[in-house]
């Protein structure tokens, strides 16, 4: 198979707070939107328990709402906390990037794995960096000058035909 494109880059502290800005920004309204429903039920669940005087189920649902605040307000930043600290970031681990018609493959100094173009969750594209989503949480960031075979142009023309309904620029 040839190579339509290759991309050589390291991750660091840096691009990954761009990252999570740029992650934050996309995701903050559905973010918000989750939490205000879930609270919004657990806090009708206990006014119901509240009034009919099951006062029992309604401390569990004080504990389930005091919970989940915390676990929404401080899981993130735990994750990102870790991330942070992750070999990755801290001894900026160097990826390889190699794009092929059907899968990419993506290479460090010790392992590499392949992905098809269909398990890519969202592609994002901003005036520096391509972001491949795996999932809802995890990407893959490409940085546009790093491409040491094809340009971002022809990359970017490439990514949104492979994945035309996945593909969003934002720039």
């Amino acid at each position: 198979m040839d190579i339509l494109f290759k991309n050589t880059m390291k991750y660091n502290k840096d691009i990954y707070e761009e990252f999570l800005l740029f992650h934050n920004k996309k995701y903050r309204l559905s973010h918000i939107f989750y939490t205000i429903t879930i609270i919004a039920l657990i806090l009708f669940c206990l006014t119901i328990q509240v009034k009919y005087h099951n006062y029992t189920i309604a401390i569990l649902f004080c504990i389930g709402l005091t919970c989940f605040l915390l676990w929404r307000f401080f899981h993130p930043i735990c994750v990102a906390s870790k991330e942070f600290k992750s070999d990755k970031i801290q001894n900026e681990e160097e990826f390889t990037f190699t794009f092929f018609d059907k899968y990419f493959k993506i290479q460090n100094r010790l392992k590499y794995q392949t992905i098809k173009y269909r398990r890519l969750y969202k592609i994002f594209e901003t005036s520096t960096f391509f972001y491949l989503y795996i999932d809802r949480t995890h990407a893959f960031l490409i940085d546009k000058s790093t491409f040491t075979i094809g340009s971002s142009n022809e990359f970017s023309n490439f990514i949104s035909k492979k994945c035309w309904f996945k593909y969003k620029k934002t720039c």
